[in-house]
């Protein structure tokens, strides 16, 4: 499902994976060690599994009047909020209307409660869809906005610029390019690009035909399109690549061209026939990237034959640039007990109190720090990690023993913890028996060898060894 890059950015992110698979020694920095993919995890025995935690519903909370769009912690431990004021014009309807959008800002110190709420850019009342993606880059130290306005060659993507997320300016050579009507932004310090991951349209013979591949106007029966995600990558917001539009989106006066299939992310052969991808938004986690996709697919029921189904379910994608994406949780369900009230997250997390948290205007879902994705194992099971460099701290696992899924199985779970040394041997004092963990769920639980940190170890090259059963693993990572 991968899609395939150009050559200047294939070049660039093998580069950059390139110093750490060739064995370049770890710096000495804080530790934090997540687990998503096999990428993650050396010299395995055993059976181990990769998965995903659903969204729960953290608290209720007053809607602020606006939906966020992008969060940036600020020094005192709030965060700065950024987020859109639409409101759609009742009458009118397609490139004749008349809706209204404002960017806002403000303040959190909790995710739910925002405080000196300011409108910080209006636009013209025009044909605008609800749809915005904001990101900074923290290269040229600037904010980006790409809003979509229609026209007549379909939704142009427009874009803002803002040095301090206060005074924004419209680019004088709107629209960048037109593809579909949803979209995600971030940003990738991994390819030191912004990553727009926009719905686009791919010609498809679907066995069930619907709202977009069934215009009235669309006389090319081969042209049954499916929605599938377009990876768009751009320095500086300003040229991005590819650089192609989707134009004449509707197919109205048959001058319809899709993106070249290899620009765009869709279904393989181990999902269901009729899958699509509707909208999919990502965001940068410590050394990787995430992305909640709201999945769909077309319904033969009568009442919703020939138009919009139901919406299918949401996933989590995984990724190491933010270019090309993995999908090892397609069982899981992204939003939880939440979805369909919930179709989609619309901004990266707030990091607050323990908690990676998303904002759905009257209530807060989230998972616990560090806990979108683990490694975990049913029966009896081994991996180590990839090396590091141990900093003067302490190390704290993040782990569910049992896993969350075995709750039955207190008396038999387990995770033992050796430490390594950069020849692979066992550093004497650390072995596995003298670190034993039972019956504990906690984001921070103390590695200690018989009362002994691996703080003692500081400045080494280590990785540690893990024998678990019946257990999750999240994360490791140091504290001062």
């Amino acid at each position: 499902m991968r899609g395939l890059l150009r050559p200047a950015l294939t070049l660039l992110a093998a580069g950059l994976a390139f110093g750490h698979a060739a064995g370049a020694q770890p710096t000495a920095a804080d530790v934090k060690l997540l687990f998503s993919t096999p990428q993650d995890v050396a010299d395995t025995w055993g059976k181990l599994h990769f998965g995903a935690t659903p969204m729960q519903k953290v608290r209720d909370c007053e809607p602020p009047g606006f939906t966020v769009a992008c969060c940036r912690p600020r020094p005192d431990g709030s965060w700065d909020v950024y987020g859109q004021v639409f409101t759609r014009d009742a009458v009118a309807t397609d490139t004749a209307a008349k809706n209204t959008w404002k960017l806002v800002h403000a303040t959190t110190r909790d995710g739910s409660r925002f405080e000196g709420i300011e409108t910080v850019f209006e636009a013209d009342p025009g044909a605008w869809t609800d749809h915005l993606g904001l990101a900074y880059n923290p290269d040229a130290k600037e904010f980006l906005a790409l809003k979509l306005r229609i026209d007549d060659n379909g939704f142009g993507y427009r874009a803002y610029f803002s040095p301090d997320g206060l005074h924004w300016a419209e680019h004088p050579r709107n629209p960048l390019f037109y593809d579909c009507d949803s979209m995600g932004l971030f940003w990738s310090p991994q390819v030191h690009r912004f990553v727009s991951t926009n719905k686009t349209l791919q010609p498809f013979l679907k066995h069930l035909r619907d709202h977009g591949g069934t215009h009235p106007q669309n006389q090319n029966d081969a042209l049954r399109d499916r929605r599938v995600i377009a990876i768009r990558s751009s320095p500086d917001g300003r040229q991005w690549e590819p650089a192609d539009s989707m134009l004449d989106v509707w197919n109205r006066i048959g001058n319809y061209k899709p993106l070249p299939a290899q620009f765009m992310t869709t279904p393989d052969a181990a999902d269901p026939p009729d899958l699509e991808f509707y909208r999919g938004i990502g965001f940068w986690y410590h050394d990787r990237s995430f992305m909640v996709v709201l999945n769909y697919a077309a319904s033969a029921h009568p009442q919703s034959r020939g138009k919009h189904a139901p919406q299918l379910d949401t996933e989590w994608w995984v990724s190491r640039d933010g270019l090309g994406w993995e999908r090892p949780y397609r069982e899981i369900n992204a939003v939880g007990d939440s979805f369909p009230g919930v179709v989609c997250i619309t901004h990266n997390p707030l990091l607050i109190g323990g908690m990676v948290l998303f904002h759905f205007g009257n209530r807060l879902l989230g998972v616990p720090q560090d806990r979108i994705s683990y490694v975990a194992a049913r029966a009896n099971a081994e991996f180590s990690t990839l090396p590091f460099a141990m900093p003067g701290a302490d190390l704290e696992l993040n782990a569910a023993v049992p896993s969350a899924d075995r709750a039955f199985a207190t008396q038999q779970a387990y995770v033992m913890v050796a430490v390594l040394d950069d020849q692979g041997q066992v550093v004497p004092g650390f072995e596995a028996e003298k670190c034993v963990i039972q019956s504990a769920d906690k984001i921070d639980l103390p590695l200690r060898w018989e009362g002994r940190s691996a703080r003692d170890l500081a400045g080494r090259t280590l990785r540690l060894r893990f024998h678990l059963r019946s257990a999750s693993i999240y994360a490791v990572s140091s504290r001062s």
